[in-house]
């Protein structure tokens, strides 16, 4: 069997042998982003021809969020500049977004620890304000000045970052990146672990001081931002990491998880009919297999749920047989029927 040749990884350089770090005029960003400099400029002059705005409600909490993203061409622009960015290293703290690191790995690096200290950072998008931005390939990325107000102009709406693009969470974790880098320095001289996924700040060690949490809170402070939902919690009971319960040295999916797969099993087992059995297998591998990966598959609940997942396959398996086997036997007999009836009509049927 030939083999998969593994993919490069998307992080390929640090921050100052970026593209856009070597001091770009207007058309090296054009070509960069595969268009010219004057449409570049059409787009940031006529940007509102190019943006949508409306109002929706998500997330867990349902939350109703002022939506402002690019369409069009303009889309096209952010989703090539959030190519290029994400080509930049990023921290070990950082988890989200990044590609092929998600919310166990980021509840993982908390394992066995003793105390925990959480915090968000109140309207992080919104927060990220045009002049940050501006100033952050000024200074940072040491661009002209014509070069960053132009690229300002093209990443943000109403002055901010866009709620709603593909850009903005990557340019937000670089726009960014002096507060978190300052942070994860408190972290590493006080001896404790640190994560960053998004906008949420996770905090764990033998110890967590309460001065961790206000120099914390100064330095977000300092940058022009917001925190709140502050909380210390001891690992004496789980400790729910974006989504991911931490016990001890184990991890375990969340209680709805777990109702969720009590009341499959239940559909499962009052279901009358292949279709409506089929669905609640469907739904519980699924959801099997997301507990599983949650707890990792070495675990006592990881092996559990490998042996349901594998006892649910051969039962779909011999549903779907024993299905098939009486879909052709019914066929069968219904041919038989057609074929006797012809024989036994008095005259030829038309």
């Amino acid at each position: 069997m030939r083999r998969k040749t593994a993919r490069p990884p998307i992080e390929k350089y640090e921050l100052p042998r970026s593209p856009f770090a070597q001091r770009p005029t207007q058309r090296d960003i054009g070509k960069l982003l595969g268009a010219s400099r004057d449409h570049l400029r059409f787009l940031a002059t006529h940007k509102e021809h190019f943006i949508v705005r409306r109002q929706e409600i998500i997330g867990k909490k349902q939350k109703l969020r002022d939506l402002k993203y690019p369409v069009s061409d303009l889309r096209g622009i952010h989703e090539r500049l959030k190519f290029h960015l994400n080509k930049i290293k990023q921290p070990s703290y950082l988890f989200s977004p990044r590609r092929n690191r998600g919310q166990r790995d980021n509840a993982a690096l908390h394992l066995g620890q003793h105390q925990y200290l959480t915090l968000d950072l109140k309207q992080f998008y919104p927060s990220t304000t045009a002049a940050m931005v501006r100033r952050w390939f000024r200074d940072e990325m040491e661009m002209y000045p014509d070069v960053a107000g132009l690229l300002t102009q093209l990443c943000t709406i109403d002055d901010q970052v866009s709620f709603g693009s593909p850009l903005t969470p990557v340019l937000c974790t670089l726009v960014h990146r002096a507060m978190f880098d300052r942070i994860a320095d408190l972290c590493e001289r006080r001896g404790l672990r640190y994560s960053l996924w998004v906008d949420d700040l996770t905090i764990s060690g033998g110890f967590v001081h309460g001065d961790v949490a206000r120099e914390i809170r100064q330095i977000i402070a300092g940058a022009g931002l917001r925190s709140h939902k502050i909380r210390f919690r001891t690992g004496n009971r789980p400790v729910f990491i974006t989504g991911i319960g931490v016990v001890g040295r184990e991890l375990v999916a969340p209680n709805t998880m777990n109702l969720r797969i009590k009341d499959l099993w239940e559909s499962y087992h009052v279901a009358e009919t292949v279709d409506e059995r089929d669905g609640c297998i469907q739904a519980l591998l699924a959801q099997l297999g997301t507990q599983r990966y949650i707890s990792g598959p070495s675990s006592d609940l990881g092996r559990k749920a490998s042996d349901q997942m594998n006892s649910l396959r051969q039962k779909r398996n011999k549903m779907q047989i024993e299905a098939s086997a009486k879909a052709a036997a019914d066929s069968l007999m219904r041919s038989l029927t057609a074929q006797h009836s012809n024989q036994d009509a008095p005259f030829d049927l038309v």
